[in-house]
């Protein structure tokens, strides 16, 4: 097994800052000076610096070439004459950088390091996530066990293990793991998960395989491949044997996909949602020495040992396709239905069937008209059922006055949380009518009520 290479931030800042071409943040070039204005000489200079930087630079020869050619070609033909100021200017530029291969992490950026060559990410983002990492839980954003021992890690991004020889994000990481290593099935929500430390993702794709696992290579240009393994230290637990659901969106980047790739190719895992973003590379910063900025240029990529491809511009494809918002309810209808296949515990059964009735109905959400409600009204035993305001209510002597909310066609939920332990269903006569109440209890039991 060859040596881990230590990975260099995966350019979250970067790619932050590039997604505004898409409406979605702020123009990144606010702060500079918009009066500034630039002739047609003073354009040429930056852009075959720029170029010069990315023909040396970039990781693939032949697509810098490309990139560095298109540029140029568009200064010659007077494209950049309209544009008066360098913010205009350097948005365009990073725009036209992007068109040729849809590379996310080449732009240009204001400058944020010192200047020198080959300034990396990680050098301005320790400071920013020093700061802003304890408060965001090093990116566990949730930790929790769903009904049926599910376990749910929601993720939004992959910090720090260690810096500069002290702990950060990993006794973190650790914990979580321990809270979730006893469930049966764990989904991993990855939807906004813009990527970060490849050492944390390392850490924790380690507890989800029985051996240290080849993942990744390395690519470089004019450098030998290295190899990405887990380390083979994880601790106990049960994580590397339970079926795993990964979520993903469009907003899924760079290391966020790096962590749903290497799990769907190795077969370890079911991916569901939306095709991520296709950020792929690793990225340096280059300072220009004719303007106080900075070009993004990926100078490496990560390549799958098996495949030989990456998912660069392509992003991660899900197994289940659909809209990110109900990926969790598919990934937890999935999990509880794999499990009772596989368990026939009869108090666990309960629990997980109990759950799969309320995934399956936010999956598939139920609404009764005034008149499809009046077939529940009338008196059960003790218990009265009756409308108001064209809502189902539910009352026993002695007790409040509770609102039901329908889950399918005759089996409705309490909207008030303390009675989350049992629901109701109306069972029907030979010809069609409401003849009953069924009460039933996330123990399983029953409490069949004619009705009067």
């Amino acid at each position: 097994m060859k040596k881990i290479e230590p990975f260099l931030t995966k350019v979250l800042i970067l790619l932050v800052l590039f997604s505004h071409a898409g409406g979605e943040y702020p123009n990144m070039f606010s702060n500079i000076a918009s009066a500034q204005e630039l002739d047609a000489t003073k354009k040429g200079i930056i852009i075959e610096e720029m170029t010069q930087l990315i023909e040396e630079k970039y990781v693939f020869p032949d697509v810098a070439e490309k990139i560095a050619e298109g540029i140029r070609n568009r200064y010659e033909n007077a494209a950049y004459n309209p544009i008066a100021t360098l913010p205009e200017f350097l948005e365009q530029l990073t725009k036209d950088l992007q068109s040729v291969n849809n590379d996310s992490h080449l732009g240009v950026i204001p400058r944020r390091g010192p200047v020198k060559q080959g300034v990396s990410p990680e050098e301005m983002y320790k400071a920013v996530f020093l700061k802003r990492g304890p408060f965001l839980n090093y990116g566990f954003k949730k930790v929790e066990r769903l009904l049926g021992n599910i376990g749910c890690l929601v993720l939004d991004e992959f910090s720090y293990v260690e810096m500069d020889g002290k702990n950060i994000g990993g006794e973190t990481a650790r914990a979580a793991m321990q809270v979730l290593s006893n469930c049966d099935a764990l989904i991993i929500d990855l939807r906004d998960n813009f990527g970060g430390r490849e050492e944390m993702a390392l850490l924790l794709l380690d507890y989800f395989f029985e051996e240290p696992v080849h993942l990744l290579n390395n690519r470089y240009r004019n450098r030998e491949e290295t190899e990405i393994w887990t380390p083979g230290e994880k601790t106990g637990g049960n994580l590397a044997k339970i079926p795993l659901y990964v979520l993903t969106s469009r907003h899924t980047v760079s290391g966020g996909e790096m962590f749903a790739y290497v799990l769907k190719n190795r077969k370890r895992a079911t991916i569901i949602g939306e095709k991520t973003r296709g950020s792929a590379h690793r990225t340096h910063l280059f300072s220009l020495k004719s303007i106080k900025v900075d070009v993004a240029i990926p100078v490496g990529t990560t390549i799958d040992p098996e495949t030989d491809t990456d998912w660069e511009g392509k992003g991660v494809e899900p197994d289940v396709d659909v809209p990110s918002g109900k990926a969790i309810d598919i990934a937890y209808k999935e999990a509880l239905e794999t499990i009772l296949q596989s368990d026939k515990n009869a108090s666990k059964r309960y629990e997980r069937e109990w759950a799969l009735m309320e995934a399956d109905a936010r999956l598939n959400p139920v609404s009764l008209d005034e008149a499809s409600l009046q077939e529940f009204v009338g008196a059960f035993g003790p218990r009265k059922i009756f409308l108001e305001n064209g809502v189902l209510m539910y009352h026993r002597e002695g007790q409040p006055v509770y609102e039901l909310e329908p889950m399918k066609k005759d089996l409705f939920s309490f909207v008030d949380n303390s009675m989350f332990y049992v629901r109701i269903k109306f069972g029907r006569n030979q010809s069609g009518a409401v003849d009953k109440m069924i009460l039933v209890y996330d123990t399983g039991q029953k409490n069949e009520v004619p009705k009067k």
